[in-house]
């Protein structure tokens, strides 16, 4: 039998891997993930009740779209929101690279990890990694990018100086190819780089020859890559929402206060507030929360490393289910 005909061909071994490395990568994850939950979301709220920001009900007052986003609070609101973006993916990636190398040992047969090994090794591969990314940027986005921003200036100039209607029209045009096109490669190209940061961390190396070899691997492998993700994707997906729900029947809903009006709230409608939202059903629902989408998200890790070094094997002209095998037994 070939190893290329069965549908998740490695979930077994994901099990596995999943059960005897639980600790090392999901903790960690957990930890990131709910301290960031916790600081978050105490500092909106924060600056919400102080007016500093702009409410639910201010947002939706809004009918005019250009004096929407002329609005200081929505600016103050946005700029908080991408530097928070930014601020959690930049510090996240130190620990995706621990989880990957983490998965990386686990499946060579080591039983015991040493965290801080393994987090200085992260760290010290934070600067390559953003090479791997930029090669992954540059593979997905940059061309539509380029298109799109060339339409969003040619748009603009028309906009703003009142040109004629055809310099919108051209302008327009760009941005729509350069989002089809994106969307187009998110697909496509998505799909054929899924491997480039597994392979990277696998083989400790960031060179632009590194990325293409791990998209060369998908070659005549798309719709069993394509296929396995959307599988493996429904699965946890499924589970996670079953268990989420689960949570949710004892910790109930936490009311709603978007027509609440913060910049001129008052004692009674303080207590109102809080009488129908409790915080701690709040943050007691995102803690389980974040370890279920965490315990998701690494069994889903595990599970594409495992299908990676499967078709690395493959394209090694390994193809007998018991030749390949019998090489994961020897890592």
């Amino acid at each position: 039998m070939i190893a290329s005909e069965k549908v998740l061909d490695r979930i077994e071994q994901s099990f596995l891997i999943f059960k005897m490395a639980f600790v090392y990568l999901v903790l960690p994850l957990f930890v990131y993930n709910i301290v960031s939950f916790i600081f978050i979301t105490s500092v909106i709220y924060y600056l919400i009740f102080s007016g500093v920001l702009i409410s639910l009900a201010d947002l939706l007052s809004y009918n005019n779209f250009f004096l929407f986003f002329s609005n200081p609070k929505f600016v103050i609101l946005s700029t908080l929101s991408l530097f928070f973006l930014l601020l959690y993916v930049l510090i996240f990636i130190p620990f995706l690279i621990y989880t990957i190398k983490t998965i990386r040992d686990f499946y060579n047969g080591e039983v015991k990890i040493d965290f801080k090994s393994n987090f200085l090794y992260a760290t010290s591969r934070f600067f390559d990694i953003m090479k791997t990314y930029w090669y992954i940027f540059a593979y997905l986005a940059l061309i539509p990018s380029i298109i799109f921003i060339i339409g969003g200036v040619i748009f603009n100039v028309g906009y703003f100086y009142d040109l004629q209607f055809d310099y919108k029209m051209i302008g327009g045009a760009f941005m729509l190819t350069g989002f089809l096109l994106f969307i187009v490669n998110m697909i496509y190209r998505g799909i054929k780089s899924t491997f480039a940061l597994y392979s990277a961390i696998d083989n400790d190396l960031y060179t632009k020859e590194d990325f293409l070899k791990s998209v060369s691997i998908t070659n005549k492998n798309w719709w069993r890559i394509f296929g396995n993700l959307v599988l493996i994707g429904l699965i946890v997906g499924l589970l996670s929402g079953i268990a989420s729900n689960f949570f949710s029947i004892f910790f109930g809903s936490f009311g709603d206060f978007s027509n609440i009006d913060f910049e001129n709230i008052n004692t009674v409608a303080i207590q109102s507030f809080i009488d129908q939202f409790s915080f701690f059903n709040y943050f007691v629902s995102g803690f389980f929360e974040n370890l279920i989408k965490t315990i998701g998200s690494v069994f889903i890790y595990i599970f594409i490393y495992v299908f990676y070094k499967r078709l690395v094997f493959e394209s090694n002209n390994i193809s007998n289910i018991e030749e390949i095998e019998k090489k994961e037994k020897e890592l």
